[in-house]
């Protein structure tokens, strides 16, 4: 009976990415168990990551719900309205993260497209930096290149090197410090101190471009003004004034926390 219950369970169908939601502007307790009794409603949930404060174990105010089937998470985001514990939230599909690398020994022959064309065939770029050098007016021979998944990232990370039109180039991680692990804490006024450790660079990690989830517990520039723990909001992304707001990322929290990314 019991391997015929496992037959009957839905499997998780399509890429994660594809599944996730993004929950924001949550009342401050609630539980992974209210998260789940609305949203559940929707489809199978695989998953459900509260985001909590490291420091104090507190809510930061939104959550990242993976369900089973693409179907459950476009049911979700078509619904009017959202209410967890007696309080509208905002929903919104979940960015995925992004994943950079450091492509050296490029040579002067060969070209922006050339490169570019390369490397699309591990993934969708979002992003190319290439260093110039004043000096010598010309391209150094590195660049960074970041992808729309950090998949693609990996990927070229395990291969070490590839090559372009003959020259075989480096591939290396890019390490992003996290500003919380170096002190890097904004402080709110009239509230409790965001922490500002948003990811940054190029999109890099949580680089997903939204502002101001006001009133959770992190830096991360989520979508304009939700807040979560009495800050006002709209759904449209752009909150209206409320007891907290949220700004961009790494920037103060007036009159209480600051805003979430909503990546993951």
């Amino acid at each position: 009976m019991a391997e015929a219950a496992n037959l009957n369970e839905v499997q998780p169908i399509g890429d994660e990415d594809d599944r996730k939601l993004f929950v924001g502007g949550l009342p401050q307790d609630a539980t992974q168990e209210d998260i789940s009794a609305h949203f559940a409603t929707f489809g199978e949930i695989d998953n459900i990551n509260l985001k909590t404060d490291p420091a104090s174990g507190r809510s930061r105010g939104f959550a990242f719900v993976l369900y089973k089937t693409v179907q459950s998470l476009s049911d979700a985001i078509d619904a009017k309205e959202h209410t967890v514990k007696n309080k509208e939230v905002a929903v919104k599909k979940a960015q995925a993260k992004q994943g950079k690398v450091y492509v050296g020994k490029l040579q002067p022959e060969l070209t922006d497209a050339e490169i570019k064309e390369h490397f699309e065939q591990f993934g969708n770029i979002a992003n190319i930096e290439q260093p110039f050098d004043k000096t010598k007016n010309e391209r150094k021979n590195f660049c960074f290149i970041t992808f729309e998944k950090e998949d693609a990232a990996k990927q070229l990370l395990k291969l070490g090197t590839t090559t372009v039109n003959g020259h075989d180039l480096d591939i290396k991680r890019v390490t992003v410090k996290d500003p919380l692990m170096m002190g890097g804490l904004a402080r709110g006024r009239g509230g409790y101190g965001g922490f500002g450790y948003g990811y940054f660079g190029a999109g890099y990690g949580y680089g997903d471009p939204y502002t101001g989830y006001g009133g959770g517990w992190g830096g991360y520039g989520g979508y304009a003004g939700y807040g979560a723990g009495g800050a006002g909001y709209n759904k449209n992304g752009f909150g209206n004034r409320g007891g907290q707001r949220g700004r961009g990322t790494n920037t103060r929290g007036r009159g209480g926390a600051q805003a979430p990314r909503n990546t993951y």
